[in-house]
């Protein structure tokens, strides 16, 4: 029995122990960090999770929760220390700060468990505070630091509308800045989900070899190819043979649908190409009028379906959309759909600049038409439909070959794993 305790510890101490650190977490709708920590621990990792009270989306502490306590829960295997913050996810710049304020502060103070027992911390930095215990413990234990950096601080607080100018305005940029500069200069190593987030922050000073591109990989249980939804077409009166172009996802301000639809308003000429929009958002309602006043009866509606069930209503579409505004962050901005796109094997239409439309175009998966510009985006639409099928339908499989060579999971929770062990050694061999 000696023998076996003794065979145990050195197989614990061979065992890299990880801190995951995310401000959100399940049962919150957080999959992607999820993810991470499955994805971590089938690879031999031992993993242990350090996360808010659970509040988001709507800032309400969820049922059975309490903002001010502490809790420590297990979770199919899986530790999870939650800590108390200040419940909000309104659009004021102080209730935003508090949120994230005092979940860095009370994860600091009372994470302490997972913080010490680690071997390094993996931060899923957004936001960029939720960094502050994983600083803290590199501070105070030595604890290297991996910073997954999922969108750019503080470039992006400002872009959504927060403190848009003034003293304040002045002040908290350059904390921010000062924050952020700080925090990715003492992390170990640091992962971006896009090659332009990786070029713009090595412009900000990051050394090359010490940022690696993670993709942010889809459901793939999910998210595959299968046969179409025939019930589609009939629902919405269409024939086989008519084109159509789907979006499902947000409606807001950031896709910027309304360029869509004046695109198809100078379709009108090809009564057989419809567009169908599947989803809600702030901008749905109006979305919806913008095709009335045109006289589109080519525009569909539809209300979002549950994610199981989305594969094979669009696999009865013949190409997809991914639309986003014309923006400085949005070059740098990979949105997940084009993952789940490519690995249902699905063509894509692009309408938005940067990283997207030149990882598809590049895969050869589909088409690219500039953001925000109707009479180019109609071009495209043209061109997509005067493409044969059979062509269409090699453009998907070509995108699919894409995804499971550079975006699958296999793929890139190995290269967060080589990461995190090489942080690992190189504490070692420093304490040595």
């Amino acid at each position: 029995m000696g023998d076996t305790a003794e065979a145990r510890r050195s197989a614990d101490a061979a065992t890299p122990r990880v801190a995951f650190i995310s401000q959100w977490f399940p049962p919150e709708p957080a999959p992607i960090a999820l993810g991470i920590t499955r994805s971590l621990r089938a690879r031999g990792l031992d993993v242990e999770v350090l996360t808010g009270i659970p509040n988001y989306p709507a800032g309400r502490v969820y049922d059975q929760y309490s903002a001010v306590r502490r809790t420590v829960e297990v979770s199919d295997g899986l530790r999870v220390v939650r800590t108390p913050l200040y419940p909000s996810h309104d659009r004021r710049a102080l209730g935003r700060a508090a949120n994230y304020l005092s979940w860095a502060g009370s994860s600091t103070v009372l994470g302490t468990s997972v913080l010490s027992a680690a071997d390094v911390s993996l931060v899923y930095a957004s936001p960029i505070t939720a960094a502050v215990p994983a600083i803290t413990a590199r501070l105070r234990r030595r604890t290297p630091y991996v910073l997954m950096v999922m969108d750019l601080w503080p470039d992006s607080v400002f872009a959504t509308g927060f403190l848009t100018k003034g003293a304040t305005r002045r002040v908290a940029e350059a904390a921010l800045t000062s924050f952020t500069e700080r925090a990715y200069r003492w992390a170990d190593h640091i992962t971006v989900p896009s090659p332009g987030l990786r070029e713009t922050i090595i412009r900000r000073g990051i050394q090359p070899d010490k940022v690696s591109v993670v993709y942010n990989w889809t459901d793939e249980k999910v998210m595959q190819p299968t046969d179409p939804d025939l019930r589609l077409r009939a629902r919405l009166g269409l024939a086989p043979e008519d084109f159509v172009l789907m979006y499902a996802g947000n409606q807001g301000p950031a896709q910027r649908l309304d360029a869509v639809i004046d695109a198809m308003a100078r379709l009108v000429d090809l009564p057989d190409v419809h567009l169908v929009l599947i989803g809600d958002g702030l901008e749905k309602r109006d979305l919806r009028a913008q095709a009335e006043q045109l006289g589109l009866r080519s525009v569909h509606f539809l209300d979002a379906v549950e994610p199981e069930s989305l594969p094979s209503i669009m696999a009865a579409a013949d190409l997809h959309l991914v639309s986003l505004a014309d923006e400085p962050l949005f070059h740098i901005t990979l949105p997940s759909k084009v993952q789940a796109l490519l690995a249902c094997g699905l063509p894509l239409l692009v309408c938005a600049p940067g990283d997207a439309a030149r990882i598809v175009t590049d895969a050869g998966a589909g088409f690219a038409a500039p953001p925000e510009d109707p009479a180019r985006l109609s071009e495209a639409i043209r061109r997509a439909r005067a493409t044969p099928r059979d062509e269409l339908r090699a453009m998907g499989r070509c995108g699919r070959e894409h995804y499971h060579t550079h975006m699958s999971e296999e793929v890139n929770a190995q290269v967060l794993t080589d990461v995190l062990t090489t942080a690992v050694r190189r504490r070692q061999h420093r304490v040595r």
